[in-house]
Order: C-alpha cells, then sequence, then structure tokens
C-alpha cells in the first residue's frame, strides 16, 4: 500500500512542480503593484474555497472526493491552456493572473485531498512508521518535475506546459484507485486496524468552520503562539518573494527564460529538502528539541534579509530563496507538526480552517500589502526596508523558543498522566 501512496504524492507534487515556475513567472512579470491585488485576491479566494472544500469533505465518499478534485484541477489547466494559445491579449492577461491565485488553490487542496485519505487509511502508528517515507516519495516527485521544467521550458509554450501536469494528475489518479484496491484487499488485521483507527475519529468533525477556528484560537494561547510563529513565517516568505519578483524582472527579460529559472530554483530547494528530511530534521528533533528547530528558519531569514540589504543581486536572492524554502519544507514543517501534537484532535481539525485561511494567507496579504506599500507609496529602498526588518526577525526568532519550550513542557505533562 505504501508504494501507491507514494507513487500517487509523486504524480502530485511532480505536477504542482511543473506549475509553480509559471506561477513565478507570472508574478515576476506583473511586478510588486500587481503582485499586491493578487495576493489579496487570494487571501478572499481561499476564504470562499476552504468552508467549500469543508462541505464537500463532510458530504462525499473520499474516493468520489478525490476524484471530483483532481478531474476540476485538470479541466482548469485545459481551460488555461486554450485561453493563452488563442485568447485575445487581454484574456490573455486576465488568464495570467487567475492562474496565479488557481495555483495556490491548488496547492492547498492537492496535499490536503491527498494526506485526508492517509490519515482516513492509516492508524495513528501505521502514520508514525510510514508517513516519512511517503512524504519522500512526494519530494522526489517535486525534484523531478523542476528538473524536467528547467529542461523544457524554453523549448515549448507556456499553453503547452500547462498540458503536462493534466497527464501526470491522471496518472496520480490511477495510482490513487490502486491504493483503495490494495486497502480493500489487505489482510483482516491490518483492516481491523483501519476500522478502528476509522471509528475513533467518527465522532470529531472531519474539518472544522472559520468560526470554530477563532473560537478555538481565542481559546488557547498556546494555539494563539501557533498562529504568530506561523503568521511570521508566512510575512518573511512574502517579503522575499516580492523582492524575487523585483530583481528578477530586471535581470531575466525573456519570459521562458525566468521560468527556467524558477524551475532550477525549485529543483535546487527540493534536492536540499529531500536531504534535510531524511538526514537532519529527525536528528534535530530527537537531540536538540523543537525549540531549536523551529529558531533555524529565523536565522536564515535573518542573514537573507542582511545579504539582500548589503546587495540586492540575483546570486544572492537565488541563495536566500533556497535556503529559506529547503529549510522550511525540510526541517520548518516536521517541528510544526509536531507542535499539533499536544493539543486535543478536536482542537487540531477546528483550527484546521482557521490556520489555512486567515492565518496562512492572510500573513501574505497582509505582508503583501506592508512591503507593496513601503516600496510604491513610501518609495523607500528594498535595501532599507530589509534593515528595518531584522529586529523583527530577531523577535520571531525569541518567539519561536519561547513555543518550542511550551510544547515541551506540554509534552512531559501529558507522559506524565
Amino acid at each position: 500500500m505504501v508504494r501507491w501512496a507514494a507513487a500517487w504524492f509523486f504524480f502530485v507534487l511532480l505536477s504542482y512542480s511543473i506549475i509553480r515556475p509559471i506561477r513565478e513567472t507570472m508574478g515576476a512579470i506583473g511586478g510588486i503593484k500587481q503582485l499586491q491585488g493578487l495576493m489579496l485576491v487570494t487571501f478572499a479566494v481561499m476564504l470562499l474555497a476552504v468552508p467549500s472544500y469543508s462541505m464537500l469533505v463532510n458530504r462525499l465518499p473520499r474516493r468520489w472526493l478525490v476524484r471530483i478534485v483532481f478531474h476540476f484541477f485538470c479541466v482548469c489547466l485545459l481551460l488555461f491552456s486554450l485561453t493563452l494559445s488563442f485568447g485575445s491579449e487581454t484574456v490573455r492577461v486576465w488568464t495570467a493572473r487567475t492562474l496565479f491565485v488557481w495555483v495556490n488553490v491548488f496547492a492547498l487542496f492537492a496535499t490536503s485531498v491527498f494526506w485526508s485519505v492517509m490519515a482516513d487509511l492509516l492508524s495513528s502508528e501505521q502514520g508514525k512508521r510510514l508517513f516519512g517515507r511517503i512524504a519522500a516519495g512526494g519530494t522526489t516527485g517535486a525534484i523531478t518535475g523542476s528538473l524536467l521544467t528547467s529542461q523544457i521550458a524554453t523549448r515549448v509554450s507556456t499553453s503547452t506546459l500547462l498540458l503536462l501536469p493534466i497527464a501526470t494528475l491522471q496518472l496520480g489518479l490511477w495510482c490513487a484507485w490502486r491504493l483503495e484496491r490494495n486497502a480493500r484487499n489487505q489482510t483482516p488485521a491490518d483492516e481491523s486496524d483501519v476500522e478502528l483507527d476509522r471509528a475513533d475519529e467518527q465522532h470529531i468533525p472531519t474539518t472544522g468552520g472559520l468560526l470554530d477556528g477563532i473560537t478555538r484560537v481565542l481559546g488557547s494561547s498556546y494555539l494563539a503562539s501557533i498562529c504568530l510563529f506561523l503568521f511570521f513565517v508566512q510575512a518573511a516568505g512574502t517579503q522575499l518573494y516580492f523582492q524575487q519578483a523585483e530583481i528578477v524582472k530586471h535581470a531575466v527579460v525573456d519570459d521562458q527564460e525566468k521560468t527556467q529559472l524558477f524551475a532550477y530554483i525549485d529543483f535546487a530547494t527540493q534536492s536540499l529538502t529531500l536531504v534535510f528530511q531524511l538526514l537532519l530534521s529527525g536528528t534535530l528533533l530527537r537531540r536538540f528539541g523543537v525549540s531549536v528547530s523551529l529558531m533555524i528558519l529565523p536565522l536564515v531569514y535573518f542573514l537573507s534579509f542582511a545579504g539582500l540589504a548589503v546587495t540586492s543581486s540575483l546570486t544572492v536572492l537565488v541563495i536566500a530563496m533556497v535556503a529559506a524554502r529547503s529549510i522550511g519544507y525540510g526541517i520548518t514543517v516536521p517541528a510544526r507538526e509536531v507542535l499539533f501534537t499536544v493539543v486535543s484532535r478536536e482542537d487540531k481539525y477546528k483550527s484546521k480552517s482557521f490556520i489555512d485561511t486567515v492565518v496562512l494567507r492572510g500573513g501574505d496579504a497582509l505582508a503583501g500589502q506592508i512591503f507593496g506599500s513601503l516600496r510604491n507609496i513610501a518609495h523607500i529602498a528594498s535595501t532599507t526596508i530589509n534593515l528595518w526588518t531584522l529586529p523583527i526577525v530577531l523577535v520571531w526568532t525569541f518567539a519561536a523558543y519561547r513555543l518550542g519550550k511550551r510544547q515541551n513542557r506540554l509534552s512531559s505533562r501529558q507522559s506524565d498522566q
């Protein structure tokens, strides 16, 4: 069963790694002013999309949820390809903007559907043993997609490139179908594990609404601290992302070369992520704890913003992007998941919608408005903004340290009980 799960995730992240460089190119073409608006639109779309997805999850059987969501994404990709190929100049411009927003929705729901199925099929103990191997399959797919895109981005048009993820998503659906069949045909002992796990979760809502999430976060200082940490993560990432759009726009003229550059960045990021996932993250968490693991990312951003304050070169930008993203995916994400192991399962589910929309996408939108306003309205140089950001990143580092220590205390309290 693991090989089919890993294969499905391989094709999901392979597809995303083909689409992501196209999104980055669209953002770089439009510049900071357009990115400000697109971030706000993305935030608004997420506020509508997450409750809609929650409704589908609560009403559809698992197999139909998977098919509907992924077939919908394939239809969207086909429409994007057609409008970019045959639409007027105005239509192509609006298609590019829509694609930018759509990719964010795709990234959230494609992975959310996958991990929801995994949580449904595997027991808690099975998950602890197998999720790492399954995640490595996805990272391998992301590396493959980035490498593939970097080699063909300058040889085919963007509209043609968008057709490739349709095929890879369909291959992923075939793997999902085989996974379902394999799960039904497993041994009776394994089946009992799965059924017990399902029965254990029946009394807990699959997902919660935004209002439930707000209530949960406001009622828990620990959840609020997690949200604050994640807000800092998104805000720092958005500031670096805006500078990427600004620097690449002036450093690389050809749009297809931009896509190729972003694919190379993704390839380097995913390669390092795989190394961190397999060799470093577990060791850091076991030997040094959650605090140290959480503090690494803000320290990387501190060095990145300091470097960009000295020189806003393409080389420094690429190093900063690869370092921040690979550390984020390879070390911070595993540590972040550990934070939720000491809260109730109801808190995990009901706070998820709030965190996925208001905290993550809201952090993007707010940071985008602040950075864009400082650049476009106040006309403050990026180097100056980077210097101003440094003390804020130090506050974030201290918050990460405190959050990790609090998780350790809650974990010890659970063990004593």
